[in-house]
């Protein structure tokens, strides 16, 4: 069952942050995407309850139209983790952040979350969006560091192919296979990411 498209949008957008260069991104990606694991079970409730009003957090997640009861249920209960330590970052620390691997974790488990609400919805994402989440998912607590880092190597000793402007004497030219800078790639050399992840044996996304 495809997801409304909103959804895949917001997802889309989280995934951005989380490779792009901006101060904090971690810390913005995470927050988007507990709003988005929010928004996603909202949607699924209201499918079956338009009249639904206010409602908090455990609440939402108990429905028996969302089904993620935050006591019995293992994804119920790690979305619920993220969403208390979401709320101290935006209400009670405006410095605090998260790693590289905690918000890789919280992009997975909300792809899981839409997966559940609209069951296989992430078999009918564009190829490009698995693409991106074979290397969320290397960066992720249980990701294969070793794999990681080939697939770092792996991208930084890529010959990049691209517009060569002139460069002038006062400007030096961006490394866009470093880390730093993959968000210039990633989203616009779908195939060349997907070949270096293959060539480092990373998983594919299911």
């Amino acid at each position: 069952m495809p997801a409304p498209r909103d959804i895949v949008a917001a997802l889309e957008c989280v995934i951005s942050i989380f490779f792009s260069d901006v101060r904090h991104k971690n810390r913005a990606a995470f927050i988007l995407c507990d709003e988005l694991v929010e928004m996603t079970c909202k949607a699924k409730a209201k499918a079956a309850q338009p009249a639904l009003g206010k409602i908090d957090f455990p609440t939402l997640l108990a429905l028996p139209a969302v089904g993620l009861d935050t006591i019995t249920d293992p994804l119920g209960q790690t979305i619920h983790a993220s969403h208390k330590t979401r709320n101290d970052m935006q209400h009670n620390n405006a410095a605090a952040t998260v790693d590289d691997p905690h918000c890789a974790d919280a992009i997975l488990d909300a792809v899981k979350v839409i997966d559940h609400c609209y069951r296989g919805a992430s078999g009918d994402f564009a190829a490009s969006m698995k693409i991106l989440l074979r290397v969320v998912g290397l960066h992720a607590t249980n990701g294969d560091k070793a794999k990681l880092t080939a697939f770092e190597n792996a991208m930084a000793n890529n010959r990049w192919r691209g517009p060569k402007p002139k460069i002038r004497t006062v400007e030096l030219p961006i490394p866009v296979g470093h880390r730093r800078y993959w968000g210039i790639v990633l989203h616009s050399d779908y195939a060349t990411v997907e070949a270096l992840l293959n060539r480092v044996g990373a998983g594919t996304f299911d």
